[in-house]
């Protein structure tokens, strides 16, 4: 089109050229954002257990969510990479603990109610119910001595006085060295379990599993299991273990020990392992 100027000449009629339209920048959404500050804040917290985790799956389902949105790829991906990392090193950690816990003994086997005993030699949890009545001597020697006392109803139920017969019992009694030597000369645990198999054993009633391999604070150790000769017995065994160091018992050095149980109740099993998982060397 053209048009006449006043100066009488033509002129091109242009209209005057349009701005380039800008793109303005992509916003991300606040899924990526929230999966980038979960996804960081799982990364940090990913060892301490079960905070670090649930940080960690929560990263994990934003950082999926975020990725399939448009502009939300950056932060996404990197909470997603942090939430995964937290995961696997929650695990880690958890599992290391959980490992830790067992072989050290702590959560294995655990009374409702226990009864702390501690001795110069060494300490564990017996069963609360049952009394320990014995002398400082004897304690300060490494005996241990803890009596069910009490008497059965009519219907057969133990009635725990505290007094009256013995109905069960966690003894431990320490053994001299001189006796040990003589018993098995070569100072292993399995010959003096065969020696006892002999000589002492038969006497306690009809043994049913005589080698059990147990621990007793890291220390090899022999649960031997009996038929026990009283008719309400219902668990009867006897762990044996020479102790990593000697103790003096009655002026006389010590090294070996048995740990004899006589349970008239249900839950000989339960008292035989809080005894083993929470056994102390002192």
């Amino acid at each position: 089109m053209t048009i006449n100027s006043p100066q009488g000449r033509q002129q091109s009629a242009r209209l005057p050229e349009q701005a380039p339209v800008s793109t303005p920048p992509k916003r991300r959404g606040g899924i990526a954002l929230a999966a980038l500050i979960v996804g960081v804040s799982a990364f940090v917290t990913g060892w301490i257990p079960i905070l670090g985790l649930l940080l960690g799956v929560a990263g994990i389902v934003l950082g999926i969510l975020a990725v399939r949105k448009p502009g939300g790829k950056p932060f996404g991906r990197v909470g997603l990479i942090g939430s995964a990392l937290a995961v696997l090193a929650n695990v880690s950690v958890t599992s290391v603990i959980v490992i830790s816990l067992v072989n050290s003994g702590i959560g294995t086997a655990i009374l409702s109610d226990a009864q702390p005993t501690i001795t110069p030699c060494y300490s564990f949890n017996g069963p609360a119910g049952y009394i320990n009545n014995q002398s400082a001597e004897k304690t300060e020697g490494c005996v241990t001595s803890l009596e069910l006392r009490g008497e059965y109803d009519s219907n057969g139920e133990i009635n725990n006085t505290g007094v009256g017969s013995i109905l069960g019992s966690v003894l431990v009694e320490p053994v001299p060295v001189a006796s040990t030597d003589a018993w098995a000369p070569s100072g292993r645990l399995d010959d003096m379990v065969e020696f006892l198999n002999r000589s002492y054993f038969p006497d306690a009633g009809e043994v049913t599993s005589l080698r059990e391999a147990v621990s007793l604070d890291g220390v090899e150790a022999n649960l031997t299991r009996l038929t026990s000769t009283a008719e309400k017995t219902q668990t009867k065994a006897f762990l044996t273990v020479f102790a990593p160091d000697s103790y003096q018992s009655a002026g006389e050095p010590v090294r070996f020990f048995v740990i004899s149980f006589v349970i008239p109740d249900d839950n000989g099993e339960e008292i035989i392992a809080a005894a083993v998982d929470s056994w102390r060397w002192l």
